[in-house]
């Protein structure tokens, strides 16, 4: 075989290797996208509550150990994983003074708490999220634009009157949820 003719085959098969290489990646990133798509519909139907596609297994919803995906064994707020969450629902209800109602929301420990609110339709909003680190480190309303970071005190989150229904938050890396439910 001559020297050129080899040099020719190289190129090919680098060329056909760098080829593969790309497919692979757009398909695995097709996949990813498709994945968190899915969630995210979920995530719309249950009003945000834990994803209709994770059945009663809130362990996916990033509770520390048992998620395997947040950080795992031993590592809770402190060390920048999740904390301790909880798949257990935490009811709440605003408290009100006629022209505005609030809430505080604790994420202390890993979890919104409550994670479950009640609201009345028609008057405007104020929620007082606490200090978050880690996985709870932002405060996310995709419904409306929100995302706010809550690790340098918490933060206040101003929401116009709504119309009955559900709405849906998460922390910012969408695997913990709450929901608004307006009535």
């Amino acid at each position: 075989m001559t020297e050129q003719a080899y040099t020719t085959g190289a190129r090919t098969k680098y060329l056909l290797i760098g080829v593969i290489v790309v497919l692979a990646f757009f398909a695995s990133y097709g996949f990813a996208a498709s994945r968190s798509a899915s969630v995210s519909e979920a995530n719309l139907e249950t009003g945000g509550a834990y994803p209709a596609a994770y059945g009663t297994d809130t362990s996916l919803a990033c509770d520390g150990a048992e998620s395997g995906g947040c950080g795992g064994e031993g590592e809770g707020e402190e060390s920048g994983g999740c904390g301790g969450g909880s798949g257990a629902v935490v009811e709440g209800a605003t408290v009100s003074d006629g022209t505005v109602q609030s809430i505080a929301i604790d994420l202390s420990e890993g979890f919104f708490n409550p994670n479950v609110i009640y609201v009345e339709a028609g008057t405007p909003l104020v929620l007082e999220f606490g200090e978050g680190h880690g996985c709870m480190a932002e405060v996310m309303f995709s419904e409306f634009g929100i995302l706010e970071d809550v690790t340098d005190g918490g933060a206040v989150i101003e929401l116009p009157a709504l119309e009955i229904g559900e709405y849906g938050f998460s922390c910012g890396m969408e695997m913990v949820y709450g929901v608004l439910v307006v009535r």
